[in-house]
């Protein structure tokens, strides 16, 4: 029934895609019943599914298992195991289920004789890699808005560490709303958003010559509200570190300039 659900799911999707287009758009995020530390993934099972970006609807899903609890209980009493189904589908680790169910997926679209030319996914480089080597070369990667944010906000939890200021959640929020308005108000157009996110850090430390028009910092008695005393910051060690952050992130406008979502289809 699964099956043939994502069959239908996938031709509606294919009937409003452009033809012009070389192939659908689709979502893709895997996860683990035992969430990884960043560290350590020893999960025994994952899945992941595939979503149509025209339809919104699963095209395709995937799980993957290193254990069996019939084999196992057979194993544990030395006998062979009755006739089952079973779901023991996966020798290697945790984290390489996610390339695995992703290019597995694919390639029953390709099967099923369409084509994926898109996929909107997280910032893992394995995943796609592992794609364009075994299921197809040409298919290109946009980045997913949700994890690039949860990704930005990490950096500057990480950062805080360091730098005592950016563990004032009001100030955080503050650098993550410069970024996430940036990013919305440069859709489809990286060179501006370049020019945004290089004109963050002077932002916040008081030099307004390149912010647009939603910046009010060139107004008399102008004072940050969700900085300290409304004052704009002025830790030098702080000022590179941000600064390092936004020039790689800028360097990446190209990509983040046309982001998709995952969010519809995250577990």
């Amino acid at each position: 029934m699964a099956n043939a659900s994502c069959k239908r799911n996938l031709a509606n999707e294919v009937a409003l895609t452009d033809s012009h287009e070389d192939g659908i758009v689709v979502s893709f995020d895997g996860a683990w019943q035992k969430r990884g530390t960043g560290r350590a993934y020893n999960s025994l099972t994952g899945h992941a599914s595939l979503i149509g970006n025209k339809t919104g609807k699963c095209v395709g899903y995937a799980l993957k298992s290193k254990k069996c609890r019939i084999c196992s209980a057979a194993k544990e009493k030395n006998v062979t195991p009755r006739k089952h189904n079973c779901k023991k589908n996966w020798k290697g680790s945790a984290k390489s289920m996610e390339p695995a169910m992703a290019c597995e997926m694919l390639q029953s679209v390709l099967d099923q004789g369409e084509k994926v030319s898109t996929l909107v996914m997280d910032n893992d480089s394995t995943t796609i890699a592992r794609v364009k080597s075994t299921v197809n070369q040409n298919i290109t990667k946009r980045c997913d808005s949700n994890h690039t944010r949860k990704g930005f906000t990490a950096s500057l939890i990480e950062m805080g560490k360091a730098h005592k200021l950016l563990r004032n959640t009001k100030v955080r929020s503050h650098i993550e709303r410069c970024f996430t308005y940036s990013i919305s108000q440069n859709k489809g157009q990286p060179e501006q958003l370049a020019d945004a996110l290089s004109s963050i850090v002077p932002h916040l430390y008081g030099e307004h010559s390149s912010c647009g028009s939603w910046c009010r910092g060139n107004e008399e008695g102008y004072k940050h509200k969700a900085l300290p005393y409304g004052k704009p910051f002025d830790d030098r060690d702080l000022r590179e570190a941000l600064q390092s952050l936004m020039e790689k992130l800028s360097s990446k406008s190209s990509e983040l300039a046309y982001m998709g979502s995952t969010k519809k289809r995250e577990f």
